[in-house]
């Protein structure tokens, strides 16, 4: 993959009809939400985008995005670098009717077709979905004790006196 900053927008109709292929990065700056969602962005966002029409002439995104984040491990609250991966295929539509006419397979993206499309946008949308639900390290590498007390407790507990012994006396 190439280290060629995509372009901030484009016209998805146009590159669709002409089969285009981008490949490049998308800086960590241009990805706000997902810096602010996380521990931080290591480095840029590796992305391909195909653009394409199906057998049926539909416009179609083909997507695939990997980036390397910072998480914060929800055991030991220690800072650990994850990465996520996402593909993605989108079908651009320009009315509600169209969407739902769509097969349930696709996901359709509402977009007029003299508008221009925010890419970074829909690179960082499906990076927020590849996001784990549970930040968590592997367990061989999580930093948190699991077993309490020390192992000389494990003998025979010595009987604590009985409160109530008192009470025998009174009798």
């Amino acid at each position: 993959m190439s280290n060629f900053e995509l372009p901030d927008r484009v016209n998805p109709y146009q590159l669709a009809d002409k089969l285009t292929l981008l490949e490049g990065v998308i800086s960590a700056k241009r990805l706000k939400r997902l810096d602010e969602t996380t521990a931080g962005i290591d480095e840029s966002a590796q992305v391909s985008l195909r653009f394409d029409r199906d057998e049926s002439g539909r416009r179609l995104i083909f997507g695939h995005v990997t980036a390397i984040v910072n998480l914060q491990c929800q055991r030991c609250l220690q800072v650990y670098g994850s990465k996520l991966d996402g593909d993605f295929t989108l079908t651009l539509v320009y009315n509600d009717e169209m969407a739902k006419a769509l097969p349930a397979h696709l996901d359709a993206l509402l977009l007029l077709p003299d508008a221009l499309l925010d890419v970074a946008d829909i690179v960082e949308e499906e990076l927020l979905l590849s996001l784990p639900m549970h930040a968590m390290h592997p367990d061989s590498e999580c930093r948190i004790e699991t077993q309490f007390g020390t192992d000389e407790s494990k003998g025979s507990p010595e009987k604590a006196p009985n409160p109530f012994d008192v009470l025998k006396v009174l009798k």
